[in-house]
This record gives C-alpha cells, sequence and structure tokens, in this order.
C-alpha cells in the first residue's frame, strides 16, 4: 500500500463519518496533510477522493487555487509595469488576497450542507497569502465541509505548508488523524 493510498483510506474514513449539523464552522475544515513531494501525485488522484465522497451520500466541488495566480496578475492593470518593477508586487497583494477570498467565498455560498469544496493548489499561494489567513475568513461560510490538500507537515497541531515557516495552529480536523 503506498503513501496515497493511506491517504485515500483516512479521507474514506473521515467522509464516511456523520456529520453533526450543529458542527462549528472551524471544525468544518478538513486539513490532507502530506509530504509536498507528493502533490502532483495527490492531484492526480482526486478524482478518487471525489468518488469517495459521493459514494458517501456527498456532493463535490473542487477549486485550484494555483490558476488563481497567474490569471489574476495577468489580468490586472499594472502588470506591464510590474513585470519591469517586481519589488512592486507587495502593493498588490491586498487586493489579491481579497480576489483569492472572494472567490472561495463565492465557491462556498452555492454548495449545500453535504456538499465538500476541496481546495487544492495552496502551495502556489506562499509568499502571496497566509493560507491560514484564508481559511479564518472563508471559514463562516462552510455549510458542509472544506478539504483543504496541504502539501506540508503537521505536528502537535501546528500546520506548516512547504516545511518552510513557523506555521499555525488551527482547528481543523487533519487527515490523516
Amino acid at each position: 500500500m503506498t503513501i496515497l493510498d493511506d491517504l485515500l483510506a483516512h479521507f474514506r474514513k473521515q467522509v464516511s463519518l456523520p456529520w453533526a449539523k450543529d458542527t462549528p464552522p472551524d471544525y468544518r475544515v478538513w486539513i490532507m496533510h502530506y509530504d509536498r513531494v507528493l502533490e502532483r501525485r495527490v492531484q492526480g488522484r482526486l478524482p478518487e477522493f471525489e468518488d469517495a465522497a459521493r459514494k458517501s451520500g456527498h456532493g463535490w466541488a473542487s477549486l485550484n487555487l494555483s490558476a488563481l495566480v497567474p490569471a489574476w496578475f495577468a489580468s490586472h492593470d499594472l502588470f506591464d509595469a510590474l513585470a519591469r518593477q517586481p519589488d512592486e508586487l507587495s502593493g498588490l497583494l491586498p487586493d489579491f488576497q481579497a480576489h483569492v477570498s472572494s472567490t472561495v467565498h463565492a465557491r462556498l455560498r452555492v454548495l449545500g450542507e453535504q456538499d465538500i469544496l476541496a481546495l487544492t493548489g495552496a502551495g502556489s499561494l506562499f509568499g502571496l497569502l497566509r493560507v491560514s489567513a484564508l481559511i479564518e475568513k472563508v471559514a463562516p461560510d462552510i455549510k458542509g465541509r472544506l478539504l483543504l490538500l496541504f502539501p506540508g507537515r503537521h505536528e502537535a497541531g501546528v500546520y506548516r505548508l512547504l516545511d518552510a515557516r513557523d506555521g499555525w495552529t488551527y482547528r481543523a480536523v487533519p487527515i490523516p488523524a
């Protein structure tokens, strides 16, 4: 059995558990953490996770966060100037962060109490947006569950994206537990 098979087994177990309607939004977040070198393999097997969710009676939607990065910057009025002076990027980050948050909010609003929104591509936000801040902003809109595919580590309740920073603590359900 491979690491990915283990992740899928942990997910199947988690998705098959009953969902309490009174679960606070912070606990409606599932963070599936794995070694960053497995990112492409996990994304390649995403249809298997969708299948497991659907077999457990849940709807499924996914949003690739990495697709938001180039599209937003390329369409920005200041793109050409930014390409010549990349040091000015920090001035645009609040607008970019608001765009990502509003995109995730919009996806969550159309989903129901038995649906899962899987967020992929979190690693592409590194240096542009704190994933912890994104999750905290969108958590109130989660009716079902939010599954964050997280290339990083989880140790003693602390999540570290790409193993590269101090990390953050969050009340999410870690997969694997």
